[in-house]
C-alpha cells in the first residue's frame, strides 16, 4: 500500500507492494518516467508502477523471453530496452527451463527483443550501462563480468580476475560513473568495493580495491549519485549507506536499517527506491520457512 511508515534506523517514504504470495523480488529499475519495474525470482516476471501507484501489475508474464528466475533489471531509455538478468539456483518455479541468460526487452510494450546466453553457464546478478551504451552483467558464480558490446551478438568477458572473489556467491552490484567511465562493483560475501576504469578502446583498466571506512554489510545493489558519490543497499541488517569518495579510500554513512530482507534498489528524485523482499525464505527455507508475509515492497528511502 502507500502510505508513511517508519523502520528501526532512518525514515522511509512511499512504499509500492507486490501482492502475489511467492513473488520474492530481487531486481529493480526506473524509468525517465517514473516508472518501476520489478522482478521475480521465484515466478520468473516482471511487474511494473507507474509513478504514484499503490500496487505493482503484471508487465511480462513468466517464463517469457525464457526468464527463469528474474534478478538485475536495467531501463535503457535511449534504446527503449528493459535488461533483465535470468538466473537459475534450483528453487524458483521455473526451474531448469532455459539457460543463464542476459534478456532483452521492448520497455513500452514487454515484447522480447534479444536472449544472449552466459558462456559457460553462471548467475547473472545485476547490469549496468556504460556511457557508449555497452551492457555489463555480473557474474555471482565466478570473479567475472561479461559485456555486450553495441550491436554484438553475445556476452563477451570483459574481466576475470580472482582478486574480485572466488566464492560462489561474489559479485554482485555493479554500476558505471558515466561522465568517468568508471566502473564500480561490490563483492557481497567480503563486503569490498573495487573501481575499474573502462579504457577508450573498451577494455578493463586495472582493479583497485577502495578501502571502507567501515565493513559493508553484505552489499547488494550499488548505483553511482554522482562522481563522488555512491548508495549501495545491505542485506545485512537490511538497509541503505551511501560512500563517499576520496581517491581509494570511502566513507561510509548509514541511511537506513531495519528492512525485511533487501536486494537491490532504483535511484529516483533524491530517494533511494529499495525492494524489501523477505529473501530469507526463498534463499533459506528450510531455517526461515518457505512462505514469507505478503506484501513485498519497494521502499523509498531519502538519502538526504
Amino acid at each position: 500500500m502507500l502510505a508513511n511508515t517508519k523502520v528501526a534506523t532512518g525514515e522511509t517514504g512511499r512504499v509500492i507492494a507486490m501482492t502475489p504470495a511467492r513473488f520474492f523480488p530481487e531486481g529493480v529499475t526506473v524509468d525517465k518516467s517514473g516508472t518501476f519495474y520489478v522482478g521475480s525470482m521465484y515466478e520468473g516476471s516482471i511487474y511494473k508502477a507507474a509513478a504514484g501507484a499503490k500496487e505493482a501489475e503484471p508487465f511480462i508474464e513468466a517464463g517469457a523471453n525464457g526468464l527463469v528466475s528474474v534478478l538485475g533489471l536495467y531501463a535503457d531509455d535511449a534504446s527503449g530496452t528493459l535488461w533483465a538478468c535470468s538466473s537459475d539456483a534450483g528453487n524458483g518455479k521455473l526451474t531448469g527451463a532455459a539457460p543463464v541468460a542476459l534478456k532483452a526487452f521492448d520497455l513500452t510494450t514487454g515484447a522480447a527483443k534479444g536472449s544472449y546466453d552466459f558462456p559457460g553457464g553462471g548467475f547473472c546478478n545485476d547490469i549496468t550501462i556504460d556511457a557508449a551504451g555497452n551492457v555489463y552483467a555480473s557474474d555471482s558464480w565466478s570473479p567475472r563480468l561479461l559485456r555486450l558490446p553495441v550491436g554484438g551478438s553475445a556476452l563477451e568477458e570483459w574481466v576475470n580476475d580472482p582478486v574480485l572473489g572466488v566464492e560462489q556467491w561474489s559479485l554482485n552490484g555493479l554500476d558505471v560513473d558515466q561522465g568517468k567511465n568508471m566502473m564500480y562493483l561490490v563483492n557481497i560475501a567480503t563486503g569490498q568495493l573495487f573501481r575499474i576504469p573502462i579504457n577508450d578502446d573498451g577494455t578493463a583498466g586495472a582493479i583497485t580495491e577502495i578501502k571502507t571506512s567501515k565493513p559493508l554489510r553484505r552489499p547488494d545493489g550499488l548505483k553511482v549519485i554522482d562522481s563522488g558519490t555512491l548508495a549501495t543497499a545491505e542485506s545485512q541488517p537490511g538497509g541503505m549507506s551511501v560512500l563517499t569518495l576520496n581517491g581509494d579510500e570511502a566513507t561510509v554513512k548509514v541511511i537506513n536499517t531495519g528492512l525485511n530482507g533487501i536486494a537491490t534498489f532504483a535511484l529516483y528524485q533524491g530517494s533511494a527506491w529499495v525492494v524489501e523482499n523477505q529473501a530469507d525464505h526463498f534463499w533459506s527455507p528450510d531455517s526461515a520457512g518457505p512462505d514469507a508475509t505478503p506484501p513485498f515492497r519497494l521502499v523509498e528511502v531519502p538519502l538526504n
